[in-house]
């Protein structure tokens, strides 16, 4: 499986952790990063919508910014996380393709366990699906 991952300068070190953490748990990482959050950002989604990507992670200082921007396209769930349980659930029932990461306020092994986490969990689909088609009925 492919993961897109991008940080702007706030998040590049924690970034090329969490890629060299996930690329040794057999993962294919594809870095798009850029120093503007927003392009950033905008290059994870392009992946997801155009190249067949299907997770992204993103990370600069607070995982606010780059959450914003992704969540604002048609077809895209994005999440930000902050802890274990929720970097999964957001998979789970979410069926979220990007989670974003703030370097300022997690720390390297838990940052890995999350980007760990949101990318082997499967979507559970079933009765979430009807919440996913809302979603995108109002983008």
């Amino acid at each position: 499986m492919k993961v897109a991952i991008a940080a702007n300068r706030a998040g590049a070190a924690l970034k090329e952790t969490v890629k060299a953490h996930l690329a040794k748990a057999g993962y294919e990482m594809q870095d798009l990063s850029n120093d503007d959050i927003y392009e950033a950002t905008m290059n994870v989604v392009r992946a997801i919508k155009d190249e067949g990507v299907t997770q992204g992670i993103v990370i600069d200082d607070y995982g606010n910014a780059p959450f914003m921007i992704a969540a604002k396209h048609h077809g895209i769930v994005c999440a930000p996380t902050y802890e274990d349980y929720t970097s999964s659930m957001t998979r789970h029932h979410n069926s979220t393709q990007i989670i974003t990461l703030g370097a300022a306020i997690t720390a390297e092994k838990l940052a890995c366990t999350l980007a760990e986490n949101f990318v082997k969990t499967e979507y559970d689909g079933g009765r979430h699906q009807i919440r996913i088609d809302m979603m995108n009925r109002i983008l």
